[in-house]
């Protein structure tokens, strides 16, 4: 799911603003172009050389483009190497125009990013009126510190609702329909007739390790701003209180927890949930499980874990979707040593808005790399892979440009896709969005707070700790790693950002 920056940058460096011509692309002199280098995030094999790829983005530029005086070098990079790469450019001087930070607010710090708003005013009509379509009017709230812009956001799906993953042979057995399910609450009654009729079948299992997904959904219940971090969750601020508080001594985290207890003294999940490498995805394809919870996008995971696990395999959105400020983190963002700013925004415009750039950005030639199979869906050529083609990136299609320009794999339905960009505008969002935590004075304390969250938060969203005497130990020990002086700095943070944004 991770797949992150590269290829919005490519498309970034690729485009332009619109427009047509009649004169031969060749005649325009390529020596006398700004060349405009994307720093682009890949995750297939690099291969040795890759300038038919520029050459044919260029080509198009050049045709379609006439007025922009740019052409793109795409740079392309593994993960484990990109932020060092990103790093010694910057400090040797190293051309480099267009990159997607991991942290916007830590480059920001640092300097290391230009702010865009007069050049989208004057180069980048063709991303605002995209976004303000697809994510909404505020949707570079979230890319704005101290009263400037410094990202474009990545035009995605960005909500993951939480989702019951079940298998709908079984359900069907119980007698239960998915309608009678309308939270999680509403499980149990399923699960006891899943165990009278399947004693070899478990009822809930874990997508990821050691996480039941309870805390997502009391975040989409209650309105929980995570203060952009939906990792841990130290400090959280629910609905529109304005005040930063911890939420494992909420009384909400005890209930949600108190269920999870429920279920696992019921039976309901595997015993060795907290540590087990076991997950759903094992589970549904020996068809040992009935369900399982998560967070996905759209409507389709349900006909993609079918695919996966060969079993019947249905998807119900169990819980809202709060959408704050760490929905919403990746960017495709411009160096500050660009020495053609302007010229960079054109390119980013055109990643934006233009399909073939996008698409070749991801897919390589077209009969070469890839073959259109419809308007809206690739694949490989017969006899190929992502291994042995040429050129690919189809791995980075979320971390570039926009979706819904992109060509889907095949089994992806389209109508899915623009549901996801529909859900980004539709969402609940809060009143915080916007709201950009800076830990650099906490960095210690959230080290200290890290290591207690992988101790107790475990055990007691997968119900092997007892929340009545697991969570005064929990909260002790957090106390003692430091989450006072995190919420202090959080609500510190928070207070300022209110004042400057009534």
């Amino acid at each position: 799911m991770k797949k992150l920056l590269a290829l919005t940058l490519a498309l970034l460096v690729v485009g332009c603003a619109k427009g047509e011509s009649a004169e031969d692309p060749l005649s325009k002199p390529t020596s006398n172009l700004e060349e405009i280098v994307f720093y682009c995030l890949t995750f297939t094999n690099i291969p040795d050389n890759y300038d038919q790829i520029n050459n044919a983005i260029n080509e198009h530029i050049a045709s379609k483009y006439p007025d922009i005086n740019a052409k793109l070098k795409l740079q392309l990079f593994a993960p484990a190497e990109y932020e060092e790469k990103i790093r010694l450019a910057m400090q040797s001087g190293m051309p480099i125009d267009l990159f997607t930070p991991l942290n916007l607010a830590s480059y920001v710090g640092q300097n290391q990013i230009l702010p865009i708003e007069d050049l989208l005013k004057e180069h980048g009509q063709g991303i605002i009126d995209i976004l303000t379509e697809d994510i909404g009017p505020d949707a570079f709230k979230t890319y704005e510190i101290n009263g400037h812009t410094y990202g474009v956001p990545i035009n995605k799906g960005m909500v993951v609702t939480p989702t019951l993953i079940y298998n709908k042979d079984i359900l069907e057995a119980t007698g239960f329909s998915i309608d009678d399910i309308k939270s999680f609450r509403d499980l149990p009654q399923v699960f006891d007739k899943v165990k009278e009729l399947y004693p070899d079948v478990i009822p809930y299992a874990n997508t990821n390790q050691g996480d039941t997904f309870i805390i997502p959904i009391l975040g989409g219940e209650n309105d929980v701003d995570v203060m952009m971090d939906r990792v841990t969750y130290m400090g959280v601020v629910f609905g529109d209180s304005g005040k930063v508080v911890n939420l494992y001594e909420s009384d909400e985290f005890a209930q949600y927890t108190g269920i999870m207890r429920q279920w696992q003294e019921s039976g309901y999940m595997p015993k060795d949930m907290a540590t087990s490498p076991s997950t759903a995805t094992e589970y549904f394809s020996a068809g040992r499980l009935f369900c399982t919870m998560a967070g996905y996008g759209g409507n389709e995971i349900g006909t993609l874990v079918s695919m996966t696990t060969g079993q019947n395999i249905g998807s119900k959105w169990i819980a809202p979707y709060y959408f704050d400020s760490s929905t919403a983190s990746l960017a495709t963002a411009l160096s500050s040593t660009s020495k053609h700013p302007a010229e960079a925004m054109q390119i980013t415009n055109i990643i934006y808005t233009d399909e073939f750039v996008i698409n070749t950005i991801l897919y390589g030639i077209e009969g070469t790399d890839y073959i259109k199979v419809d308007e809206h869906h690739w694949a490989f050529p017969e006899g190929k892979d992502a291994n042995t083609v040429s050129y690919t990136a189809a791995y980075s299609t979320g971390i570039v440009g926009s979706e819904k320009l992109q060509l889907q794999s095949l089994g992806v339905s389209y109508d899915d896709v623009l549901l996801k960009l529909r859900q980004n505008v539709e969402c609940k969002r809060s009143p915080y969005y916007g709201f950009t935590f800076d830990p650099s004075k906490v960095i210690n304390e959230m080290t200290a707070l890290s290591n207690v969250y992988s101790q107790y938060i475990p055990g007691l969203i997968c119900g092997s700790l007892d929340p009545a005497q697991a969570l005064p130990e929990l909260n002790k020990a957090l106390k003692e790693a430091g989450i006072d002086s995190l919420i202090a700095e959080k609500q510190a943070q928070l207070d300022k950002w209110i004042a400057a944004n009534k």
